[in-house]
């Protein structure tokens, strides 16, 4: 009989109250995204990916509704409802999006966003959903009365989001939405690597302000894990000229 994976000691994200390991399980490739992987994750390994990932030592993971425009959520949904939900103290993280078909970053579009999370994932509260990838839009838009940062906040008060976090690529954006004091947690992702040093003034105001930050694609995507001849591709793109 196999042994239970021991698990791994866990910290508090930020002042959110959520206890999470130091590690956290990224389901980006469980929406089957070879343009972006440049591999695909057919439906039975990602179902499987999932099973060993809520029954293993790491007690987080951070998908989004733009992951396959939803199939990385709703592969999850389908274990969550084998299971019964999640398991007791297991901590999921999304990231609401615009419409990838029109660019819609509006805040309707977010509680939009949300609502069909909530449905593929199955559950009736999120834990943690993130302002995903505001370089869409503008500071200001996102910032506006009855924008996407507003929306998120009243989904907060409603009950339906526990926590709201904020997660994109340019430093110095993510930056102004920190300073607005809107957010819980933050995420970076290709910026804090070997050879990529630039979130650390990020990192350093988040941690200034007591939020949870998530380092992510700390393998610039996969290169400084796998190797240039195994994956030549740096950040979601070829590498060739970036490294």
């Amino acid at each position: 009989m196999a042994t239970p994976p021991t698990a791994l000691p866990a910290r508090p994200l930020g002042s959110t109250g959520l206890q999470v390991t130091s590690l956290c399980v990224g389901c980006a490739p469980l929406g089957d995204m070879p343009d972006t992987f440049a591999y695909s994750v057919s439906e039975e390994q990602a179902l499987a990916t999932v099973r060993a990932m809520l029954g293993g030592p790491i007690n987080y993971c951070d998908t989004a509704a733009s992951y396959g425009d939803g199939e990385s959520e709703r592969r999850i949904g389908l274990v969550l409802r084998e299971m019964g939900g999640l398991p007791p103290g297991f901590v999921l993280g999304t990231k609401a999006d615009r419409n990838l078909q029109t660019g819609d970053f509006s805040g309707d579009q977010m509680r939009r966003s949300v609502e069909r999370s909530l449905r593929l994932l199955g559950l009736d509260t999120l834990q943690l959903v993130f302002l995903h990838d505001p370089e869409h839009t503008t500071f200001e838009l996102s910032m506006a009365p009855g924008g996407p940062v507003e929306m998120l906040l009243r989904l907060k008060d409603e009950g339906v989001i526990q926590h709201v976090g904020v997660a994109g690529g340019p430093i110095d954006l993510s930056i102004r939405f920190v300073e607005t004091g809107a957010f819980e947690a933050v995420i970076t992702h290709n910026r804090y690597t070997l050879l990529n040093r630039s979130a650390e003034p990020l990192l350093a105001l988040a941690a200034a302000r007591g939020l949870g930050v998530l380092n992510a694609a700390p393998y610039g995507s996969g290169i400084l894990a796998k190797g240039p001849d195994a994956y030549p591709r740096y950040a979601y793109q070829q590498a060739e000229g970036l490294v």
